[in-house]
């Protein structure tokens, strides 16, 4: 199982899981990946085994754990 996390100011933090092997599951949480990111979120491939997150810019089934964010607001 994979898991989205979701930072939202509004709705707080959403968790969305899916089984890569699922193909429905897939296709929703990449559906929703891509929405976010043309609302401009930005999304990191939590480090697995060790390895350090990373910003992504297309959805990765095999995952293990993705965080989207909303852009920072500075002034």
């Amino acid at each position: 199982m994979s898991e989205m996390r979701i930072m939202d100011v509004e709705a707080g933090d959403l968790k969305v899981i899916w089984d890569a092997d699922n193909q429905e599951e897939v296709d929703a949480a990449r559906a929703q990946f891509d929405a976010l990111l043309k609302k401009g979120y930005f999304a990191y491939r939590v480090g697995e085994k060790g390895k350090k997150a990373e910003q992504i810019k297309k959805f990765d089934p095999e995952a293990e754990k993705i965080i989207l964010s909303p852009a920072v607001q500075g002034g």
